[in-house]
């Protein structure tokens, strides 16, 4: 009884084998179908991400934009674009027609759920960072309104009225931080100087200060050297005054982790690429353009 009950016990084992081996198979169909998606997904993120260089390269070209800030959005671009590219190779061969094993089961579901989140992380930061680089991020001061002739001091008039100056960006930087208030972030205040190309006079006091500041050692500086140290050294008044008023206010940004400041001269190069007829001692290049950038950690 038992011999002859033992192929239909054979053909019953072998069926429910069969039927077990068949789910994962269905299930894989199912997953690859989503992760084709979800890859979709991705390969559409690279071309935001060529926008997003677009838009950070006309910024720059422009001088709208801090040197930190682009930097910043451009490793941001590389390392997004180097992400997807491993994912969607990996993906590629898993969502291909062919039989799914144990081991590539378990891939697939794994890349499954990291190409959901890479994909999601990715698409936050290209919004913030499109948000971030369509704004107008730099204030232009005037240095002849907040300076005195021959002087990297900021006036006693500009200091009693800082918040006229730096309000704006002030708040312009808060509601974009409350804006997006899952990403810890960083917040960088640059300060640019320039100067115009007119000669600063030997033996003047201001010659006499700059000079002792970029000791040169006996050797005369040059005309752009020393428009170059003014330049520096009226930006660093800038960003202290700048430092000074955001160390009075209370941070309502609670996801900025840190806030970074910096200030750099730039001499006698132009200020606005937009601008072709600049003069020799065009007041439009006696400025300092302060601009404020804020990253996703």
């Amino acid at each position: 009884m038992l011999f002859k009950s033992t192929p239909y016990l054979f053909l019953a084992v072998t069926l429910i084998v069969s039927a077990f081996s068949c789910v994962p198979q269905r299930k894989a169909s199912i997953t690859k179908v989503q992760l084709a998606a979800v890859d979709s997904q991705l390969v559409y993120h690279q071309e935001k991400l060529k926008d997003l260089e677009k838009q950070r390269q006309k910024k720059q070209d422009e001088n709208e934009i801090s040197d930190t800030a682009s930097a910043g959005i451009q490793k941001f671009i590389d390392k997004a674009t180097a992400e997807i590219n491993a994912l969607h190779g990996e993906n590629s061969i898993l969502i291909g027609d062919v039989e799914i094993n144990k081991n590539d089961w378990d891939r697939l579901r794994k890349s499954l759920s990291t190409s959901r989140n890479t994909s999601k992380n990715i698409n936050d930061k290209i919004t913030m960072l499109s948000d971030l680089i369509n704004r107008k991020t730099v204030i232009n001061l005037d240095q002849d309104v907040i300076f005195e002739p021959g002087k990297y001091t900021v006036t006693p008039a500009v200091v009693s009225a800082i918040g006229k100056f730096f309000e704006p960006a002030a708040k312009e930087i808060d509601m974009f931080v409350k804006k997006y208030p899952d990403f810890p972030m960083s917040l960088v205040i640059t300060a640019k100087g320039y100067a115009d190309g007119t000669t600063i006079a030997e033996g003047t006091p201001l010659y006499k200060d700059l000079n002792e500041k970029l000791s040169f050692s006996g050797k005369l500086p040059s005309s752009e050297n020393l428009n170059k140290e003014l330049s520096t050294a009226r930006a660093k008044s800038v960003i202290d005054l700048f430092t000074s008023f955001t160390a009075g206010r209370s941070r309502s940004g609670q996801n900025i982790d840190k806030i970074i400041y910096m200030h750099e001269g730039k001499g006698e190069a132009y200020p606005n690429p937009k601008i072709t007829d600049y003069k020799l001692d065009d007041p439009r290049r006696r400025i300092v353009l302060i601009f404020w950038s804020v990253f996703p950690d």
